[in-house]
């Protein structure tokens, strides 16, 4: 089977694609003043990507604080860099949520830096909880379509990493085609396509790596 990969990183998928990164992901953040104060007094940092770590540490580094990881691509990307982290149980927000609920809280300041379009799930239950944190824009991801476009017609599968590669694709192509076999890696990408493509329901078959 022809797979054309959509995500930034194909690494840590099982089977042999063709890589086409239909995204990128750009810092929008600086260290500035608010940032720093933030930083200064932050007991836990939480990382819910690979790209924030990349991002985060092309600013900065770990100095004391207690490290959280949404996933095991997340922890990953922190190993290679020799940070130690605690993994959440599963590689989404409430996954975050359900690894925030069994940790003592009582004095902590927590520190998020995140994408631009992160969902709201994690950032309303700190809120609910009236825990102490500093959520902060970190990087944005942007479509972009390098040239040569490749031919839809040379590949069986279509891997979708994230809500952000599905809105991309529709913009480039315009289109999601109904013959082919859809790969949604997390059930939010998954969650986001039936959303987005709901004539294609039942096409899109889940896949538990990052």
């Amino acid at each position: 089977m022809r797979t054309l990969y959509l995500g930034l990183d194909p690494s840590r998928y099982s089977k042999k694609v063709t890589h086409y990164p239909i995204i990128e992901t750009v810092p929008i953040q600086t260290l500035d003043e608010p940032t720093k104060a933030a930083w200064h007094f932050a007991t836990h940092i939480l990382f819910t990507s690979r790209s924030a770590v990349k991002h985060w540490f092309a600013l900065s580094s770990i100095a004391e604080q207690e490290v959280f990881a949404v996933g095991p691509g997340t922890l990953a990307a922190l190993q290679e860099l020799n940070v130690d982290a605690t993994v959440a149980p599963f590689a989404t927000q409430e996954g975050m949520i359900e690894l925030l609920e069994a940790t003592d809280l009582s004095k902590a300041y927590l520190f998020w830096p995140k994408s631009a379009s992160a969902r709201q799930v994690l950032g309303d239950y700190l809120k609910k909880r009236k825990l102490r944190f500093y959520a902060f824009d970190l990087y944005e991801t942007r479509t972009q379509a390098p040239k040569p476009l490749p031919n839809l017609n040379d590949f069986d599968e279509l891997v979708f990493t994230s809500p952000s590669t599905i809105a991309a694709f529709l913009q480039i192509f315009g289109a999601i085609p109904k013959h082919k076999k859809i790969t949604c890696i997390g059930p939010v990408t998954e969650a986001f396509y039936f959303a987005e493509s709901s004539s294609f329901a039942g096409l899109c078959k889940g896949y538990n790596g990052i």
